[in-house]
């Protein structure tokens, strides 16, 4: 979900900024404050938002301030109506967002390297939202899975074939080349590239590090912040967690059933509830969240993840929790009252 607008208000030099996800329910707040159709509830309940962290508050105060410098976001934010006309709203979220991006201009996009480049998200060969999951089929007859919110290039030529990871998730079923020169396999990500060796592989950027699992075959990860460290060699069966300096800890058995979301399932055996809620966050708009007094309860089971709602439903009558919805863009699953 990243975006030039993000790139502004969540400063990546500033250790306390809000992160591209708070950024971007501020931005929906915002959009569903000025459309004119909001009511008092949700007023009140983007207070209530605004108030539990200090990164909120900051997002939303940043956030305001550069509303004040584009004199055409108000109307952009105030054009139409939301509720049930989903589309609209995403179109006004879209607009605003847009209309930020050209306010702040070219030089605040620039980041370091361990950050995502928000332009190249927006223009990216493949792309899914937040809750898709798309499978494409490159040149060569390589198989792509990208999970939810991921965006990604291929870049084909006679020496190599190149797919740059800008965000998100995939799951990769290399192709054999028959017929031609050999042309290596390279997914370059943000803190390295994984050269493949004739593999079935999963690769995950998440805020921890660069996860590759490998399932077929083999991979050789490269970290980008060292030219000390060789080539890392991931085998089947097999993964391990990257930062730019190298491995972090040891590798460990992959776990094929990770990618159980390539059939649209997350498959939970003993998995900490914190863990199931960070993965349906994910797939899910807004903000979904676990209260640390909650987070350790276990549970198992094969959810699916185009049901939410039942999910969450299931994990209520499971577990010692209730569900606490503010509105549908945040969410909270806390102790229940009396357990």
């Amino acid at each position: 979900m990243a975006t030039d607008a993000v790139a502004a208000v969540a400063t990546p030099s500033d250790p306390a900024a809000p992160g591209g996800d708070i950024v971007m329910i501020a931005i929906d707040w915002m959009v569903k404050l000025q459309s004119g159709a909001a009511t008092e509830q949700e007023h009140e309940a983007c207070r209530r938002w605004r108030a539990e962290e200090a990164r909120h508050e900051l997002a939303w105060q940043r956030l305001q301030s550069l509303s004040e410098r584009v004199s055409t976001l108000p109307g952009a934010l105030a054009h139409g109506s939301i509720g049930d006309a989903n589309n609209r709203h995403r179109h006004n979220r879209r607009f605003a967002v847009k209309s930020l991006c050209v306010a702040i201009g070219a030089g605040l996009l620039a980041a370091g390297g361990n950050e995502i480049v928000p332009w190249r998200t927006l223009l990216a060969d493949y792309a899914t939202k937040t809750g898709e999951r798309r499978r494409v089929v490159l040149a060569d007859g390589t198989a792509v899975e990208l999970n939810t919110a991921t965006a990604i290039d291929a870049a084909y030529d006679g020496q190599s074939r190149l797919l740059r990871l800008h965000r998100g998730e995939v799951l990769i079923t290399t192709a054999k080349e028959n017929g031609r020169a050999y042309r290596p396999f390279v997914v370059h990500t943000r803190l390295g590239q994984a050269r493949a060796l004739g593999t079935r592989f999963q690769v995950r950027d998440s805020e921890a590090g660069m996860q590759i699992a490998v399932f077929e075959g083999a991979v050789e990860f490269k970290p980008a912040g060292t030219s000390v460290i060789g080539a890392i060699r991931i085998d089947a069966g097999r993964q391990g967690l990257f930062d730019r300096r190298g491995l972090i800890g040891s590798l460990s058995p992959a776990n094929e059933e990770a990618v159980a979301w390539t059939d649209g399932f997350i498959v939970a055996d003993r998995m900490p509830l914190g863990e199931l809620v960070a993965e349906l966050d994910r797939s899910m708009p807004g903000e979904l969240r676990c209260d640390p007094a909650v987070a350790g309860l276990t549970i198992s089971g094969v959810f699916p993840l185009d049901q939410p709602a039942h999910i969450l439903a299931a994990i209520a009558r499971t577990l010692p929790v209730q569900i606490d919805t503010f509105t549908p863009y945040w969410i909270t699953l806390r102790p229940r009252t009396g357990a």
